[in-house]
């Protein structure tokens, strides 16, 4: 009984953060001439275990499938890719209802700063 109950305390303690739902936020990238511009950013995701689906991109209308997904942790990788070919790479770090970190496609870099849509 001892063990049956530190082991189900165990599973508990190593279970991931659950990041099911709509995240929106800010993009914040850098001009090639230096100067900063702000977009908005939308996820939505699907969690199973460790495994994340879903999409980025701008908005509602402006969605991307997420080719791989996986929460170790607080920390998520996601990699989504558009229609028209472009790849993308994020990594978060998720921080109560929060997530910050980075998106990056080809050379471009930006800022991720997310929080957990209320419905």
């Amino acid at each position: 009984m001892l063990f049956a109950m530190a082991g189900l305390l165990l599973t508990l303690a190593t279970a991931p953060a659950n990041v099911t739902g709509k995240w929106d936020g800010t993009l914040t990238g850098q001009r090639e001439d230096g100067t900063k511009k702000e977009d908005t950013a939308l996820l939505i995701l699907e969690q199973k275990d460790t495994t994340i689906t879903g999409t980025v991109g701008g908005s509602e209308s402006d969605q991307h499938p997420i080719t791989s997904g996986k929460i170790e942790g607080n920390k998520i990788t996601l990699d989504a890719k558009s229609v028209n070919g472009r790849e993308f790479h994020i990594e978060l770090t998720l921080e109560n209802d929060e997530m910050k970190g980075t998106i990056v496609t080809g050379e471009r870099r930006g800022e991720l700063q997310l929080r957990r849509k209320k419905e």
